[in-house]
């Protein structure tokens, strides 16, 4: 198994690679301005230190997100408190992160969400995939609609409970799952 570590971006040269390669991976946007300000910024690197995926999580505000939200709609939505809020952003990983590896992602999300101190738990998507897995467990949708960047987008948010339970379907998709492969391989006779 390669071995990967999971580290704190915090130097300009690092922040720009980041964003660089979010862009190449995902093909969404993300500024300079807005990761120096994030709360969390995080790079995971191959055993080779080639940066292979992160994540940002933003407690400050201005968020992004809720400032993705037309105007209109952000007058009849419920935003919780924003001073409570941390939102979770730019999460990408390349193919040579295997499903193990991605539990372990997020097990070090979970982490620094908690570490944050803050009651809410913001999250996006313009994936259909990933909105239909997180909505199963984010009760409230923020809004879904167009936003400037995209034709469609679903924001949602929970608590510390709701992103707990995720986590949990999360490691037994990826860790449960990996164990299942493994134990059906065909085995050799020695």
């Amino acid at each position: 198994m390669k071995f990967l570590s999971i580290e704190k971006i915090k130097s300009k040269s690092q922040l720009i690679q980041f964003m660089k390669k979010y862009h190449e991976n995902s093909g969404n946007d993300v500024s300079i301005d807005f990761l120096e300000r994030a709360s969390v910024v995080r790079g995971i690197y191959s055993k080779q230190e080639n940066l292979i995926g992160g994540y940002v999580l933003n407690a400050n505000r201005p968020h992004r997100y809720i400032s993705d939200i037309p105007i209109d709609a952000a007058l009849h939505n419920s935003i919780p408190t924003e001073s409570d809020m941390v939102e979770g952003c730019c999460i990408w990983m390349t193919k040579e992160i295997n499903s193990f590896q991605r539990g372990w992602v997020y097990l070090t999300i979970y982490y620094d969400y908690i570490s944050l101190g803050k009651r809410y738990m913001l999250g996006a998507s313009t994936e259909p995939k990933v909105v239909k897995l997180q909505r199963l467990i984010f009760p409230n949708v923020l809004y879904e609609g167009p936003i400037g960047h995209a034709p469609w987008c679903c924001m949602y948010f929970g608590t510390k409970r709701h992103m707990a339970k995720l986590l949990l379907i999360i490691l037994s998709k990826y860790w449960v799952g990996s164990l299942i492969k493994i134990g059906k391989r065909p085995t050799r006779n020695v």
